[in-house]
């Protein structure tokens, strides 16, 4: 999904050391106050003057279309012109308009190109989407050493999923030699970050016995943790198991 994350905030801006940098601050400004026609106004002068935060804020508004008329034409153009300055999250969220044919011509390969850029430039989502492609053949020839050497990248850049993915891979010999440490291992990093799922399989891992010594303690431990992220089916091995080890 396009990064819904990437909000417009101060994060964004303090680093900027252009004659436009309190420019694009006003804009931000006005939609923290919800002036968000003023806001727009200011974003568009800036990205008119080389702003290139002036130009992704601008993409974002017009993308959300939070109390402003939705345009993707408007968005693609504005997150081009911030990705041709440099600006390699607009070059992912045009990448993801792209693959979706969201405002411009669907086109697997320019959708491809600018991911291929982002991911090396270390935006981890890149990576995870490109594995996404290859993996599914989305415009592309299914390639699954491809899936692997993205979902890789992706996990090392800290892609929760994209770990939680290769985990499965290992532990299921899907187009990699079956290897439940490695495996392990990734379930473990992306449980660490936060993927529910992971833990909730580490758990299993505890209990099944094939890799780990049966510990019916620990995986409740794990099956806690990922029913605290509101996986259900984590809070029900957890309710069928705690009867086993509370008596």
């Amino acid at each position: 999904m396009l990064k819904k994350s990437l909000k417009i905030t101060l994060f964004f801006l303090l680093g900027l050391q252009s004659l436009f940098a309190a420019a694009v601050n006003d804009g931000y400004v006005e939609y923290q106050n919800g002036n968000n026609e003023q806001a727009i106004e200011i974003f568009k002068k800036a990205c008119d003057n080389g702003a290139s935060s002036g130009c992704y804020n601008l993409g974002l508004m017009y993308y959300n279309g939070t109390n402003v008329e939705q345009e993707y034409f408007k968005a693609a153009e504005a997150f081009a012109k911030a990705c041709d300055d440099g600006h390699d999250k607009a070059c992912y969220n045009l990448a993801y308009m792209y693959q979706k044919g969201y405002g411009v011509r669907l086109d697997a390969k320019k959708a491809l190109s600018l991911y291929e850029k982002t991911c090396e430039a270390g935006l981890a989502a890149s990576c995870y989407n490109i594995s996404n492609m290859f993996s599914v053949g989305d415009g592309v020839e299914k390639d699954t050493f491809k899936t692997v050497d993205y979902l890789t990248k992706a996990c090392n850049l800290d892609h929760s999923k994209a770990c939680y993915n290769l985990a499965v891979r290992y532990n299921n010999a899907d187009g990699v030699e079956k290897n439940l440490g490695r495996s392990a291992l990734l379930y473990t990093k992306s449980c660490d970050l936060g993927y529910a799922k992971a833990c909730y399989n580490l758990g299993i891992m505890y209990i099944e016995d094939e890799y780990y010594r049966k510990d019916n303690i620990k995986a409740l431990e794990l099956f806690t943790k990922a029913c605290g992220m509101n996986l259900q089916e984590a809070c029900k091995a957890y309710d069928n198991l705690k009867g086993t080890v509370y008596k």
